[in-house]
């Protein structure tokens, strides 16, 4: 099922209600659990996350002295000390939710239907004002080529996509109608179809730009995490341990094997859009689409780690210092547990895209 730009909150970008915080809908690891039909009021003022060993718990509590007070779901009944009804049939919804690999907006709205847990909010589940606006940088090499096409220009005027997708539903040039019918004949349709076409390929690239730009913030991350890692490493407390000094050094290749497999695939994707406007069909559109598609739910899941583990790298050791005894302990309890895992998932993922 297409997924409209309005849907996703593309066209028309903005805060998603008073008692969610609008940062949280741009994350892959984080769902509030105040967007969900739960029946317990009191879950409902918390969240649902992925954790740095990349396993779904209820954050009951976060801040910087006390660090993030987690729990699985299957102990609620214990914290809460019930076993009503009512929290049973929350338990059972968080558990199935628990096994999706990202908890992006794209990935949620596709999962929430396919859940059917009485789930309804779906204009909630749009990015935030300010993550829409960074996206239109990756989305640039995208609609690049059709704004060419139908108006010989940059049509930097027309603002955003959306706005360009409205245009087109009204277009006030005869040269672009002429465009439009030409367009309708290479993909096998009719002009007023062409604006729905267009939200299904803005659709398809933002939830894809998404992506990129969470990679690019992970790979900017490491670039600062290898000095730190590589500083500890020379210290006594690892020169002693030849047992972590190959740990750290795999995890650091793991993390870069991931970034760069990841980045390959978006390679592709990439040359496969711009070739596509070079000969447009309906049945090259599909393909491309079910390309992407294909991939996201493990792109999302691959990402979703990576996020995570930096984030916490980053939010513990905000002057990319710390003691060695601090490093090492970070390193063993968030950065290597489930990397493995991880790199095990790209690895699969890549060999399918590649087969």
């Amino acid at each position: 099922m297409a997924i409209s730009l309005s849907e996703v909150g593309a066209t028309v970008p903005g805060p998603v209600g008073s008692h969610i915080d609008t940062a949280d809908m741009d994350s892959l690891y984080r769902l509030p659990l105040g967007l969900l039909p739960l029946k317990t009021m009191a879950l409902r003022r918390h969240s649902l996350i992925k954790n740095a060993q990349l396993h779904a718990v209820v954050e009951l509590f976060k801040d910087s002295g006390s660090g993030s007070g987690q729990i699985q779901p299957d102990h609620l009944p214990n914290h809460f000390n019930s076993q009503a009804p009512e929290l049973m049939s929350d338990v059972a919804i968080l558990k199935r939710l628990a096994a999706i690999g990202s908890y992006d907006v794209y990935t949620l709205r596709v999962a929430l239907r396919e859940l059917d847990i009485g789930f309804e909010n779906y204009d909630a589940l749009r990015l935030s004002p300010e993550k829409y606006r960074e996206l239109t940088h990756f989305m640039k090499q995208y609609t690049r080529p059709i704004i060419r096409r139908l108006f010989a220009r940059d049509g930097a005027a027309l603002g955003s996509y959306g706005n360009l997708v409205e245009y087109l539903r009204n277009p006030d040039r005869a040269t672009v109608l002429a465009e439009m019918e030409k367009l309708a004949a290479d993909l096998e349709t009719d002009v007023a179809s062409i604006p729905r076409f267009l939200e299904n390929y803005g659709d398809t690239f933002l939830g894809f730009s998404y992506f990129r730009s969470c990679l690019t913030e992970s790979e900017n991350r490491i670039r600062h995490f290898r000095p730190w890692v590589q500083e500890f490493l020379r210290s006594p407390v690892a020169l002693s341990n030849p047992s972590l000094q190959s740990r750290a050094t795999h995890a650091m290749q793991a993390l870069y094997g991931i970034v760069e497999s990841v980045k390959q695939r978006f390679d592709h994707f990439d040359q496969s859009s711009s070739h596509f406007w070079e000969d447009p069909t309906a049945e090259s559109f599909q393909a491309l689409r079910a390309q992407i598609v294909e991939q996201h739910n493990a792109t999302g899941s691959v990402l979703c780690g990576l996020v995570v583990k930096l984030n916490l790298w980053e939010e513990r050791f905000t002057s990319r210092g710390g003691s060695f005894q601090r490093r090492l302990e970070f390193l063993e309890s968030e950065i290597f547990p489930g990397l493995n895992a991880l790199a095990a998932t790209e690895k699969r993922t890549a060999n399918r895209y590649q087969n």
